[in-house]
């Protein structure tokens, strides 16, 4: 199950997972562009179910969670819903906005793993990948909220590793850096040239290798990792 699987990150993930032949529900509000995904899914060979819901209403995952039974049942989450909100300063920035962010990147992460945990329960274990950013770990200037959020996140994943260890569930958190999404675009721009050689490999990631890494977190090769968050973003935080 892929949450955010419209486009970037999430369609991304899908088309790695479709490649292995996994069954798919794909997630996300934005239903043209939700197509378009299981479309390219499909082109692949793999079978997928798209479920158009708003992560942060209570009871919608409930949907995408009989899609899976249908499909045999979870094994595996990615929750990479996530917006990056308005731009301001803290004391400036408008209360609904604040809200707007922390209902989907943080109380959507939050009511999606509630659905996802008792069917992975269901299936006697498996993976859940939540989807954070760099801005997991440090500040990011006029993104009070998406820091936040992303900060959360972790906390987030870490309390609920520790919960459902013992069930065979591992929770991680993946953190992506310089990467061209639609959302990096909107806030940068198309002209990445100066994010790139921030960068101390001096370029750019590409989804396919995030989409990597959270194969890999849902793999058996990770089957000793929870609690996690793993960076992805060309050596940044070594500095």
């Amino acid at each position: 199950m892929i949450t955010g699987a419209a486009s970037g990150l999430g369609r991304a993930t899908a088309l790695a997972m479709a490649r292995r032949g996994d069954r798919l529900v794909l997630c996300d509000q934005a239903a043209n562009e939700l197509d378009e995904t299981a479309s390219l899914v499909h082109d692949l060979g793999a079978d997928a179910l798209t479920v158009v819901l708003d992560v942060t209403r209570p009871g919608a995952m409930e949907a995408a969670i009989d899609a899976a039974r249908a499909l045999g049942g979870l094994d595996y989450a990615v929750n990479s819903a996530g917006i990056e909100g308005a731009r301001a300063a803290a004391a400036d920035y408008a209360w609904e906005d604040w809200r707007r962010v922390m209902a989907v990147n943080l109380d959507g992460v939050f009511l999606s793993m509630k659905a996802q945990i008792p069917a992975l329960m269901d299936q006697g274990g498996g993976a859940i990948v939540n989807v954070g950013s760099t801005a997991s770990f440090g500040g990011v200037e006029t993104m009070p909220a998406y820091t936040a959020s992303k900060h959360a996140l972790l906390g987030l994943t870490r309390a609920a590793a520790l919960d459902y260890a013992p069930f065979n569930i591992r929770i991680n958190a993946i953190c992506p850096g310089s990467f061209r999404t639609p959302m990096s675009e909107r806030l940068f721009g198309p002209d990445m040239t100066a994010m790139a050689e921030a960068t101390p490999m001096k370029r750019l990631g590409s989804l396919e290798e995030i989409a990597a890494a959270i194969l890999f977190l849902c793999s058996d090769a990770a089957s000793f990792i929870t609690g996690a968050a793993l960076p992805v973003e060309g050596g940044k935080r070594a500095r």
